[in-house]
């Protein structure tokens, strides 16, 4: 296979997006059924909040890890595992739950900064492309999770919500085998200022544009605080968003290529928008879900944009992720916090 052939690269960020696919329908449906298994809001809260701090804030040490080993497709594999291990450990319930959901977010961390360094090198000069179409296929997934939590829950098999992520198992070891080695990177002493130097910018755009941009979560935070919708509303914002980010991510990881300031403008304007949209219009349920659909627009942007302008390895994708994290929770905080003020 060689680097530059479009439709050999495009097969292989097809076979990822499918696991990113896959493992979405299983864990984003996991984290959708918490609130109905963890009645308690100060509880929901802990097992939420620690997961969290678990999936964004050991990235970069993951990525570093990962990079000195150079065992990109062990930790890929080692993390899409614990989405299975993590649901069925869950469902023995108690405090087997708190554990459970505690796995799979660490899964998150291991798996996230090899499979993005794995991403970028095959991406050579379509790295907004590359990006755009596994967001996209990432999202469906995404979209597709809640609604098999809301069956599965009620019938009382939860553990079915594990058979996605089991199922992402042949899909890597399939994009193994067609991933081309010469492009894998090498084991390497990971010089911290060089990955500084090609992180930074990235960095500081989803810092400081991830915080004003109101974030999908952002936005059904401050629809169920201000009462402009109700439990399924709310559902249907979230949705909203992912559609939304699933439209757009192709066009704008095309537009990077293209015209790479506008499509880093773009995320952060509209992004911004829609935070305004929802703090100023609380009454209008129509007007939340277009402040849901920017949201996912920026989603999108932040995802494929940002990610394509990491360009210093796994260790870099790390610290991506931890601004990521960052930012969600700003942007959670900060809308939440004007909402209030102004209402």
């Amino acid at each position: 296979m060689r680097r530059g052939g479009l439709r050999a690269i495009l097969v292989v960020v097809a076979l990822f997006g499918l696991v990113s696919m896959l493992g979405d329908a299983s864990y984003e449906g996991f984290r959708s059924s918490l609130p109905v298994l963890i009645p308690g809001t100060v509880e929901l809260g802990g097992v939420a909040g620690v997961g969290e701090v678990l999936a964004w804030g050991l990235r970069p040490l993951t990525g570093l890890v990962v990079e000195r080993l150079g065992a990109y497709w062990g930790f890929i594999l080692l993390g899409y595992g614990l989405i299975p291990l993590g649901i069925l450990v869950a469902g023995l319930g108690g405090p087997m739950l708190a554990l459970g959901y505690s796995l799979e977010r660490i899964g998150k961390a291991v798996r996230a900064p090899a499979r993005d360094a794995l991403l970028s090198s095959i991406a050579g000069k379509r790295r907004g492309l590359v990006f755009g179409v596994h967001e996209f296929l990432d999202q469906f997934g995404a979209v597709l999770g809640p609604f098999i939590a809301m069956i599965v829950v009620s019938l009382g098999k939860f553990w079915i919500l594990a058979i996605p992520g089991a199922l992402t198992i042949p899909v890597i070891v399939a994009a193994m085998k067609l991933y081309p080695r010469s492009v894998v990177p090498k084991p390497r002493h990971v010089d911290l200022a060089e990955t500084l130097r090609g992180t930074w910018h990235s960095v500081a755009y989803v810092l400081v544009a991830g915080t004003l941009a109101a974030s999908p979560l952002a936005i059904e935070h401050v629809a169920k605080m201000l009462g402009v919708v109700d439990e399924k509303g709310a559902f249907i914002i979230y949705a909203i968003a992912m559609l939304s980010d699933a439209l757009i991510a192709i066009p704008i990881g095309l537009l990077y290529d293209a015209n790479p300031r506008l499509a880093v403008a773009l995320p952060a304007v509209v992004g911004l928008a829609g935070g305004i949209l929802a703090v100023t219009s609380p009454t209008l349920p129509l007007l939340a879900y277009a402040a849901a659909a920017a949201s996912g627009v920026a989603e999108a942007g932040f995802e494929t944009v940002a990610r394509a302008m990491v360009k210093s390895g796994a260790t870099g994708y790390g610290i991506y992720g931890l601004a990521r994290g960052l930012a969600v929770a700003g942007s959670i905080l900060l809308y939440g916090s004007l909402a209030a003020h102004v209402w």
